[in-house]
């Protein structure tokens, strides 16, 4: 484990070194098979073929002296001639490898291959367009009769001496450079591309933004756009506030079921709709159009009239489509879309302005268009996800030319085709600088059912997509890659759903099995780490496919909910890596029998809200989950080191160290969960929650229900004629799954709960409807009583054998249990009703050296409030368990 301060803790993203090259690496449909064959073969029966960019050539026969020059005709000399007892070697030649497709493997016939760098030589793989330096032009050296042509109108709006010194210009039209598109992006919507980046010697630079900084911590008000603040606990000079919120979108705690906002459109939150063909979701076109924000300015956006730079004057005319609200917002037009704006002045306004960040949370980013400015009141297209929101609001202005003020920022004007970068570098100039614009929207690499390929060595930088994508591929080794600068996830293992993760039928497919990501640095990510699909949750089927030993730093830039690692379908594991320096989580668990053990994650969740470091929610039969002997470190805001939102269930957290939290564990609401033989240091308490009694007795149905019982329906009940079902055959192998204690956890310990075979969701007997408010009675005998809903620890709104045992403390709060009362009778429900094991035998000292632990070592000495607490037993198996080496890349 790296410790604070530590090398590793440290390390800075490696220099991605991309020469001036014009080298593109093409897809070729045929070689010359015979004289390859022959050339291409070493001893050993074991076929190995050269690439080389500078010297290589791919009419040669790909030998040593007489290399390839692309890794694809490397890939088709080796077609359909390896096998797991004849592999095939490709080895990669130093020097960079432009790319303008992918390098596609497909099947058998390209299978049982490695790609690896030819001893340790440094080979990158980019899809990065080089700058060359004779395309720079200074802007101050530029002639006026040039400054004067329609493309470099857009220079007028630099209209300080301090916004012009420094400034460097690229005609990407007139090199023939796409300059690409700035869609609308963010939680919860279709991802679409993102945008180009400019990139200087191997590091991403920044978009043109305001305010200026990436620093800041969750309250500090410097690097962001605020609202009112108040949901952050932060003092804010209230910079942005909505516009009669409640009149054009409802009030926020309506917003499951006013049909006002684009989240209301989804299938889950129309459940309640008499007519099923209203039920539907909307399409993302759909929700594009409907009502956007509008913002009065204040603060550091009205002083000197600054927001008056980001967009033209204007008063947008808005077309009301007609479709309105639900039940008491029926009045309320749902779709008030504004026009564009025409005919805008390039050299005085802006005009491909956004704001960033939050809006209606603080989990989850969006993006809306400046449209115009008229008074002192901001226009915007497009709404955010959810409703807006003062207490929220929570972002940037970015891609403003006239707020390109800082050395490393950079903007594009793509107005009536110009074409124009512009550029401020560190230093004042571009000289004796490799600068590349990431235009390349594929994967590097794309194994398709595959068997026994290796990656190994490679670095990979400048994708506006994923890295390297496996889709039903199997064995396959990832080995000391070094992948940054792509604008989603660096390694995807399988795909997902088109569909967002609260819909009941999200899920991973075509993960394949067997597929290992190592010893890889993982950097500089608009997205996240490795998505380790695979398995099948239906049979309970396990993928194994892992991440272990990596350093993924510097995520998440782009998208929230894009973790380091994402395990999603049955059987995954993420182990020894070190995660650090990203502002959301670092794992989200959507599946079974997953570990999380021995990483570090050090500095995470710096810019959001209601948020883990191991995040997990919304399901009670996400069961058999690991995570331990890990090192939380540093976790910003709020946040807590694991989060189990909303039911999720069957959680085992054991022999973790969370140093320096808000909180420890949130267990909100789920069942079986388990939080011992842990250690908190500097938290406020060891652990919070919440149990749905809290809504109310007669609160049915429930926040998300119809999603939760959906995916409990899926898996574990035989419901005939609904969407949502599971088979006899998918019931009897969760039980014989659950309950056999065939399977383990790390330690040993069986994986079982057997408490499923008797969980049930509280229904009408007579119908077979779930229990709403209009069938409730608390004595009822209808299947609708306190008794069935709220006291029985197998019904599923009951948080039953939760346990919190053996935690150490250094503080004085252990695990601060939610209750709920209930009246007429009166009943008290906190989750000690239903376990005997709620923070028993805490330790609680007041600093660590008393606990007896080395944080440096993560090991406990012989002595020491925990070791005469808990005894030597427990030391030795702390002990023997939990260490501080081999995590991160070697």
């Amino acid at each position: 484990m790296c410790s604070k301060g530590s090398s590793m803790m440290r390390t800075e993203p490696r220099p991605a070194r991309i020469a001036a090259t014009g080298l593109a690496l093409t897809l070729m449909a045929t070689l010359a098979g015979p004289a390859v064959a022959s050339s291409a073969t070493s001893a050993g029966g074991k076929l190995t073929v050269y690439v080389s960019a500078t010297d290589g050539n791919d009419d040669n026969s790909g030998g040593r002296k007489d290399p390839f020059r692309t890794i694809a005709a490397a890939r088709d000399a080796l077609a359909g001639r390896t096998t797991a007892h004849a592999r095939g070697t490709v080895l990669i030649r130093g020097g960079t490898y432009v790319l303008d497709d992918t390098v596609r493997l497909t099947g058998p016939e390209n299978s049982w291959v490695t790609y690896t760098a030819y001893q340790n030589e440094k080979v990158t793989i980019t899809g990065s367009h080089d700058l060359p330096a004779d395309g720079w032009k200074r802007l101050s050296d530029l002639p006026a009769e040039t400054l004067a042509q329609p493309r470099y109108s857009s220079h007028n709006r630099l209209d300080t001496t301090e916004l012009r010194q420094g400034v460097w210009v690229y005609d990407l039209g007139a090199a023939g450079i796409d300059p690409g598109t700035l869609y609308k992006n963010g939680f919860n919507w279709v991802q679409q591309p993102f945008a180009p980046e400019l990139v200087v010697s191997g590091r991403a630079q920044v978009l043109a933004e305001y305010p200026n900084g990436n620093t800041c911590s969750t309250t500090e008000t410097d690097c962001h756009l605020w609202g009112t603040g108040d949901k952050w606990d932060a003092d804010t000079p209230r910079d942005l506030v909505n516009v009669d919120l409640d009149a054009r979108f409802g009030p926020q705690n309506d917003w499951n079921f006013s049909g006002t906002t684009p989240r209301a459109q989804f299938e889950d939150k129309k459940q309640l709709h008499d007519d099923p063909g209203q039920r539907d979701t909307w399409s993302p076109q759909e929700m594009r159009r409907m009502t956007p924000s509008i913002l009065t300015v204040g603060g550091r956006a009205l002083a000197d009239d600054r927001y008056q730079r980001w967009a033209p004057e204007a008063e947008p005319v808005v077309d009301d489509l007609g479709t309105r609200g639900f039940g008491a917002y029926t009045d309320v037009p749902v779709q008030l879309d504004p026009r564009w704006i025409e005919d805008v002045d390039n050299t005085k306004a802006e005009t491909e302005g956004w704001l960033s960040g939050y809006f209606g949370n603080n989990y989850a980013n969006d993006m809306v268009r400046i449209l115009s400015w008229s008074d002192d009141r901001l226009y915007t297209k497009y709404p955010s996800m959810y409703i807006p929101q003062d207490a929220w609001t929570k972002v940037k202005v970015l891609n403003v030319l006239s707020e390109m003020d800082t050395a490393g920022e950079y903007y594009i004007d793509r107005y009536h085709d110009n074409h124009m970068l512009y550029y401020k570098p560190e230093g004042g100039t571009v000289e004796g600088k490799v600068t590349t614009l990431q235009t390349f929207d594929k994967n590097f690499f794309l194994l398709d059912g595959t068997r026994g390929v290796t990656l190994r060595g490679l670095t990979m930088t400048g994708s506006l997509i994923s890295g390297v994508q496996l889709l039903d591929a199997v064995g396959t080794l990832v080995d000391g890659v070094d992948i940054s600068n792509v604008s989603m996830d660096a390694i995807r293992i399988g795909r997902t759903t088109d569909t967002i993760t609260a819909m009941p039928d999200y899920e991973t497919v075509q993960g394949g099995h067997d597929n290992v990501v190592q010893n890889s640095y993982l950097h500089d990510l608009g997205g996240g780490g490795v998505l380790l699909g695979g398995g099948d949750r239906a049979t309970l089927e396990r993928g194994n496919n892992i991440a272990r030993r990596n350093e993924i730093t510097r995520f998440s830039k782009l998208a929230t909910y894009t973790p380091a690692g994402y395990l999603y379908g049955v059987g995954n594991s993420f182990e020894y890596n070190y995660v650090h320096d990203a502002p959301h989580m670092a794992v989200q668990i959507m599946g079974n029998d997953m570990r999380v053990n021995h990483n570090h994650f050090y500095d995470v969740v710096k810019n959001a809200g209601d948020q883990g470091v191991v995040y997990a929610g919304r399901d009670f039969t996400y069961l058999g989950n690991e995570v331990a002997y890990n090192h939380f470190e540093k976790i910003g805001g709020t946040n807590d080191a694991l989060y189990l939102d909303d039911g999720a269930s069957g959680v085992r957290f054991h022999h973790n160290v969370v140093n320096g939290a808000h909180s420890g564990v949130n267990l909100n609401s789920g069942h079986s969960n388990t939080a011992n033989d842990n250690v908190f240091i500097g938290v406020k308490h060891a652990g919070h929650g919440g149990i749905y009694h809290r809504k109310g007795e007669k609160s049915l149905p429930l926040d998300n229900s119809w999603v939760l019982l959906s995916r409990f329906n899926t898996f574990l009940d035989v419901r005939a004629g609904e969407k949502y079902s599971a088979t006899p055959e998918t019931v009897a192998a969760w039980h014989r799954h659950y309950t056999r204690g065939r399977h383990a956890y790390s330690d040993g310990k069986p994986i079982s709960y057997p408490e499923i075979t008797e969980w049930y969701v509280p229904r009408v007997t007579t119908t077979g409807k779930d229990c709403k408010a209009a069938d409730y009675s608390t004595s009822g005998t209808n299947g609708c009583s306190r008794a069935t809903v709220w006291d029985d620890p197998d019904s599923v709104w009951v948080p039953s054998r939760v346990e919190i045992d053996h935690a150490v403390v250094v503080g004085d709060t252990g695990f601060v249990e939610p209750t709920a009362a209930f009246s007429e009778p009166a009943s008290v429900y906190k989750p000690s009703r239903w376990s005997d094991k709620v923070n028993t035998g805490s330790v609680l000292t007041s600093s660590v050296a008393e606990t007896g632990l080395d944080l440096a070592t993560m090991k406990f000495s012989d002595s020491g409030a925990v070791a005469e607490a808990y005894g030597s037993r427990w030391i030795e198996e702390w002990n023997r368990r939990v260490s501080a080496k081999g995590i991160g890349r070697p």
